[in-house]
C-alpha cells in the first residue's frame, strides 16, 4: 500500500537552506550549549552553517565519526554519538522529511510520533487486553543493529524522488559502515545497522517496521495490533490463531526484512494474567510498574543520596529527575509504591527525603 503514494520532490533545497539549518542548530544545541564541541560550533555559527550549506549544494559533505560509547541501564547498548555539526544535518533532515512520512504510519504506532509516545500506548494495550482472552508480545532481535541498509533505501526511493534528497540519506545511512569494527563485534558488518543515538536513526527504524505494520493490519487484518518501534502486540480470542499469526511475522521479517524474532522474549501470554509492555505491567482493570524500573529508580535515589551528602550534585538536578520518574510512575497505581520508597529514603537521610517528599507523595 505504500508503494502508491505520491513520490517526495523539490525538498532538498528547503532541508539545507540556511534558514532551516540555523533553525536545526538551535534545536539541537538543547541541552547542550555549554559542551565543547558544540560551544565551539556555536562560536563560528554563520561561518559552520555556511559551510554547511556550500557542502550540501555541492554534494561534498561527508559524515564526520563517530564517538562510541557504551550505557548499562536499562540494559548494556553501544550508543554512537556524531559530532555536532553532523547532528545538526540530522535535525535539519528529519524534521522536514518525517511530517511527510508519517503521515503514512498506521494510527496504532507510537514511538517518537508526534501526540503518540510510551503513555498512549500503554493506555491502549490496555484496551485491547480487556477486549481479548490472550496476547502475542513480539520483539525483535537487535534490532537496531540488524536493520539492512538496502532494503531501508528501497524503502525510501519509493517514497522520495528528489535524487538530491536519496544522496543525502544515503550518506546518513552509510555513516554507520564499519563502526562493527570498532565496537568490539556489537554491531554487524557494514552495510547492516544504524548507530543508536541518531534523531535519523530512530526514524529510520520507525519506517522500516512501517512494512510490518501494514503486512500485520492489512495483509492478516488483525484489528487488535499496536507497535512501540520494535516492541508489538497482537491480541485475540483464539491461541492457535495467534501461533499461525506468530508464524507469519516470523516469516514475513526474515524474507522481507532481514530481521529476527527475539525467541525468549515473544510468546503468547494469557491477558488475565497480565502483559509487560513499556516498563508496565498491564491488567484489565489497574497498571503497576515492572520491578526492573522500580529497582532502577531507588538505585538511582541511593546514588543521589550519595552525592547529596557530599555536595557534588545540585537540588535542581535531582528534583528533575525525581519528579520525570514520579510523573511516569503515576500512570500505574503506584501511590502506596511511591510512599514506601520516600519513607525508606527518609529513613536512611531525613534532609534528602525531605527534598523529594512532595514529588513523591502526592
Amino acid at each position: 500500500m505504500t508503494q502508491n503514494m505520491k513520490k517526495i520532490e523539490n525538498l532538498y533545497q528547503k532541508i539545507i537552506s540556511k534558514e532551516n539549518l540555523y533553525r536545526a542548530a538551535y534545536v539541537a544545541s538543547k541541552g547542550r550549549r555549554y559542551r565543547d564541541t558544540t560551544a565551539d560550533f556555536n562560536f563560528c555559527l554563520e561561518e559552520e552553517i555556511n559551510c554547511l550549506h556550500r557542502e550540501c549544494l555541492r554534494r561534498t559533505y561527508r559524515h564526520g565519526k563517530y564517538r562510541l560509547f557504551t550505557i548499562y541501564e536499562p540494559k548494556e547498548r553501544m550508543i554512537a554519538a556524531a559530532p555536532f555539526r553532523d547532528r545538526v544535518v540530522h535535525h535539519a533532515v528529519h524534521d522536514c522529511l518525517e511530517p511527510l512520512i508519517d503521515k503514512t504510519f498506521i494510527h496504532h504506532s507510537y514511538a517518537c510520533r508526534k501526540d503518540k509516545g510510551t503513555h498512549k500506548a500503554v493506555d491502549r494495550a490496555q484496551s485491547f487486553l480487556r477486549a481479548n482472552e490472550f496476547c502475542f508480545h513480539g520483539d525483535i532481535k537487535k534490532y537496531f543493529p540488524s536493520i539492512n541498509h538496502d532494503i531501508l533505501k528501497g524503502m525510501l526511493r519509493t517514497r522520495i524522488g528528489d535524487r538530491d534528497l536519496r544522496w543525502l540519506l544515503d550518506e546518513l545511512i552509510d555513516s554507520a559502515d564499519g563502526i562493527s569494527q570498532v565496537a568490539n563485534r556489537k554491531w554487524q558488518m557494514a552495510k547492516r545497522g544504524l548507530p543508536i543515538g541518531n534523531l535519523t536513526s530512530q526514524f529510520f527504524a520507525n519506517l522500516y517496521l512501517n512494512e510490518l505494520d501494514y503486512f500485520v493490519k492489512f495483509d492478516l487484518r488483525e484489528k487488535y495490533y499496536l507497535r512501540y518501534m520494535d516492541d508489538f502486540l497482537v491480541f485475540g480470542n483464539d491461541k492457535n490463531e495467534l501461533n499461525v499469526i506468530k508464524e507469519k511475522i516470523r516469516d514475513f521479517l526474515g524474507n522481507k526484512l532481514a530481521l529476527n524474532l527475539h525467541e525468549g522474549k515473544s510468546q503468547i501470554y494469557k491477558t488475565k494474567n497480565g502483559i509487560k509492555f513499556l516498563g508496565f505491567r498491564i491488567f484489565r482493570n489497574h497498571r503497576r510498574l515492572t520491578s526492573d524500573n522500580v529497582r532502577r529508580f531507588r538505585k538511582r535515589l541511593k546514588r543521589f543520596t550519595y552525592l547529596f551528602e557530599n555536595d557534588k550534585i545540585k537540588a535542581d538536578e535531582i528534583c528533575d529527575s525525581v519528579r520525570c520518574w514520579a510523573a511516569h510512575s503515576k500512570y500505574a497505581n503506584s501511590f502506596n509504591l511511591r510512599n514506601r520508597i520516600w519513607q525508606d529514603v527518609s529513613y536512611r537521610n531525613k534532609d534528602f527525603g525531605s527534598l523529594i517528599k512532595e514529588m513523591l507523595t502526592i
